[in-house]
């Protein structure tokens, strides 16, 4: 029988090996402790990368999410006055705010929640709690302008791939996948295959804009946004090629300057047919019809030898010279070219895509619009993109063709994602549609305007549960919660994952004696809690320090910024929303019941939360929202590693806790509208979280295909979904680490008739049921975390089975009776 740590050993060298990797079950793995699994043909490492990364070049997984492959070596604790002399009293990474950071515009009938622009009372402009050091891994020079792009930098956005490791790796913004080379750029519209265990989608690319003579030598970042990333390429003289990529947009848009564009398939041209120009026009006479069309961007339709259709547009109009599957123009030119796929209706999607050619984004900003309604009326915040195009940098689209008397408004064409479409206005959405377009979270539906506004419900949460505790079920709680105060409170993990847990653990502890009113043990639990994070904040005196990265901004281990192998990679920027999330839901209790003994920890916890969840552009120490994507609704684990499927997030549960946990956090010291920021970013996490993690099976179905039919998913990443997870196969770990830890804040990530379905009380219909994965798990931690759930439905039968399990590491028998006395449901159901 495998141990969990032999399980490691035996999976990571069949990954070096390329042998299939075997995958332990629920007992060879303690709850928690994860696992990482590889199946692809292995191949050499890239340089830098130890070889349990090192995986298939065309299916590069993410580096562990969660695995903690060995134990941290001993470091030499600093003593205080060691600790004072290194503390940096004021920040090496610059005084200035990157100039490329902008808050959304001002919106009629909009006020933003918070001015993102502004420091947070969080940054108090006290020197740095941790000592700073400088990062290895440095960022790639070559790679970005950094004029324009400047510390702190970015570390786990969509479009991470353009600064990491060499920048060969795609991006992808849906519904596209673009290569940005140094000399050219590679666009392809991804096929989606759909398999019972996954889906996925080919990296090939259909087409590569360059320039003829040569003359871009280089690319680089030269800007980025909320929304977006602008990539320009260059060389020694004037030549220029300019794109702004952006999530949603049918067209891709580049524009060129002094270039002589040269544009490529690697599929045989079969036909390339001029598109007449239709032009919506307020003139009278057929001349003023024609000159007014005239001024519209020149169109091509393209048919390839895998019958795919494809709409090419420039203004100036390129008069493109065919060579078999390439088209030149000679000479320099400057202008614009988009390129469209045109789905699987070709003809009635050019009919639609016409009317919209010309108009591209520029810039991309969002608002999160302070909070309406009331509890008896339904809570919400609209969230809103704006556009800023290339024809009115206001945002406003008011004349794309600049005809003298035409009065046409021609506005931007976008595509939004399910979840957005669930709340969105229907007037956005166009009435005839754009067919055949979809991203790795299901179909894209076009909407119309530079303005994209959805109504976001808020749903409230707070730090104690749902339901008030009956008399007898508090008088059982309090005396279970005695037994784990006496013996669950020792943590001895060494690397910040597994310690956050169990200092969260007591946290939990500590908040439900407050709950059931006994204050002796609350007392003891508080003392325990700050014992445990004075050695991690503020005697520095623990093995695995946490320091100040100056290099990219941002708080690591130092085992982690030393060998990107070690605690999950966090040290690379992966899931530091997971890890400080622990740390920060134990500062927010303590800071709630006793601000006085919390205060020596108030300023390391602030630089903690602003180095996962920083809400200003302003702060020069700490990257804005480092994991959250406003457009997808939801956060991104990867940080600095490339991954030619993109970004990628496993733990929805620990992404709702780390929000939950700022909620909380700048609730307890009293910053409202901080709090209201996070109440909303939380709400969008679980959202997202309910939409593409945890879908009934008919919404599964519609968003992944017929054949993906599980009603939880392991792993979403930009380019393909997994059911499985990076520690294994098992369905309890599927289920499992979409939902722990249990707190409150679960229930908004779980639904009754959700668990119910995922129940799946007969064996022989859903062997990927809940049920079966508790009764494979057999009473270890895992277990416990699906009859947690199952309480939803059915108190009695939960409850006795969840407590006849061994908890896991992150949590205790009193938690999971707290959570199921609040979440219960009176009666058998299912």
């Amino acid at each position: 029988i495998l141990t969990p740590a032999l399980a490691v050993l035996a999976v990571n060298m069949h990954s070096v090996l390329g042998s299939p990797a075997p995958v332990p079950d629920a007992s060879q793995v303690e709850a928690g402790k994860q696992l990482w699994i590889s199946t692809p043909e292995s191949t050499a490492p890239p340089a830098g990368i130890p070889l349990d990364y090192a995986l298939h070049p065309a299916r590069r997984a993410q580096p562990p999410t969660g695995v903690h492959l060995s134990g941290p070596k001993d470091r030499p604790a600093m003593n205080e006055q060691d600790r004072q002399a290194d503390l940096i009293r004021k920040s090496d990474v610059g005084s200035a705010a990157p100039v490329y950071r902008k808050q959304a515009p001002v919106i009629k009938g909009i006020t933003s929640v918070l001015d993102s622009n502004q420091q947070s009372p969080l940054n108090g402009g006290n020197p740095l709690a941790f000592k700073s050091q400088k990062h290895p891994y440095v960022p790639n020079a070559s790679l970005f302008d950094s004029s324009t792009i400047k510390l702190p930098l970015a570390t786990n956005k969509w479009w991470q791939n353009l600064i990491v490791e060499k920048g060969v790796d795609p991006i992808h913004p849906y519904p596209y996948i673009v290569y940005c080379n140094t000399n050219s750029t590679k666009i392809g519209f991804p096929k989606f295959t759909v398999a019972p265990e996954h889906v996925t989608s080919d990296m090939s690319s259909e087409w590569e804009l360059g320039d003829a003579s040569g003359a871009l030598t280089q690319r680089k970042v030269t800007n980025t946004d909320a929304l977006g990333v602008e990539v320009t390429w260059s060389g020694s003289g004037s030549a220029q090629m300019r794109s702004r990529f952006y999530k949603g947009m049918p067209f891709q848009t580049f524009e060129l300057k002094g270039v002589t564009p040269i544009l490529r398939t690697t599929n045989a041209i079969i036909k390339v047919e001029p598109v007449q120009r239709a032009v919506l026009s307020a003139r009278n006479t057929e001349a003023q019809v024609t000159a007014d069309a005239a001024d519209m961007p020149a169109m091509s339709k393209i048919t390839l030898n895998d019958n795919s259709q494809w709409l090419v547009a420039s203004k100036p109009e390129i008069k493109w010279k065919q060579n078999e599957g390439t088209l030149t123009q000679q000479g320099a030119y400057t202008g614009f070219v988009q390129l469209a796929h045109l789905g699987d209706q070709p003809q009635n999607n050019i009919n639609v895509l016409q009317q919209y050619v010309g108009t591209y984004p520029i810039e991309g900003t969002v608002t999160y619009a302070q909070v309406q309604g009331s509890d008896s009326t339904g809570r919400s915040s609209n969230i809103v993109y704006v556009y800023k195009t290339n024809t009115d940098v206001d945002g406003n689209t008011k004349q794309v063709y600049n005809t003298t008397s035409v009065s046409t408004t021609i506005q931007l064409l976008s595509f939004v994602l399910p979840h957005h479409v669930d709340k969105i206005s229907n007037n956005t959405i166009l009435s005839t549609g754009l067919s055949g377009y979809r991203s790795a979270k299901g179909r894209l539906t076009a909407v119309a305007g530079n303005t994209i506004s959805y109504n976001q419900p808020l749903e409230r949460v707070s730090f104690g549960g749902m339901r008030a505790i009956g008399d007898s079920d508090k008088e059982r709680l309090k005396q279970q919660l005695l037994k784990d105060a006496a013996s669950s409170t020792t943590v001895t993990a060494q690397d910040p994952y597994f310690y956050g847990k169990g200092v969260a653990r007591v946290a939990r502890l500590y908040q439900i004696a407050q709950e059931v009113g006994d204050k002796t043990t609350a007392a003891a639990l508080g003392t325990k809690i700050v014992n445990l994070l004075t050695p991690w904040l503020v005697s520095m005196s623990n093995n695995d320090t946490l320091v100040y990265d100056a290099t990219w901004g941002g708080i690591v281990s130092t085992l982690g910024i030393s060998d990107p192998s070690q605690d999950f990679g966090q040290g690379r920027y992966n899931d530091h929303h997971f890890h400080y999330g622990y740390f920060l839901y134990a500062g927010a209790i303590l800071a709630k019941y006793d601000i006085n003994t919390f205060a020596p920890l108030r300023e390391p916890m602030n630089q903690l939360l602003r180095d996962y969840a920083n809400p200003s552009y302003a702060d020069t120490q700490f990257p804005y929202m480092r994991h959250f994507d406003p457009y997808d609704g939801h956060s991104w684990a990867a940080g600095l590693f490339s991954f030619m499927d993109g970004r990628n997030q496993e733990s929805t549960g620990e992404a709702i806790n780390a929000y939950y946990s700022a909620y909380l956090y700048a609730t307890a010291l009293g910053f409202e509208d901080t709090a209201a920021f996070y109440e909303i970013v939380l709400n969008m996490e679980a959202t997202s979280g309910r939409r593409y993690w945890h879908p009934m099976r008919s919404q599964s179905k519609d968003l992944y295909g017929d054949a993906f039919s599980h009603n939880t998913v392991g792993i979403v990443w930009s380019s393909k979904v997994d059911y499985v997870t990076f520690f294994g196969a098992d369905t309890e770990f599927v289920y499992g680490i979409q939902m722990l830890p249990f707190t409150p804040a679960t229930r908004m990530l779980i639904r009754p008739d959700w668990v119910k379905e995922a129940w799946c009380p007969d064996n022989s219909t859903c062997a990927d049921g809940m049920k079966t994965a508790a009764q494979h798990a057999n009473k270890n931690g895992w277990a416990q975390f699906l009859y947690s759930a199952y309480a939803m439905v059915d108190r009695n039968a939960a409850l006795d089975n969840a407590l006849a399990c061994t908890p896991d590491d992150g949590n205790t028998l009193t938690n999971t009776m707290h959570w199921i006395f609040t979440n219960q449901q009176a009666s058998a159901n299912a």
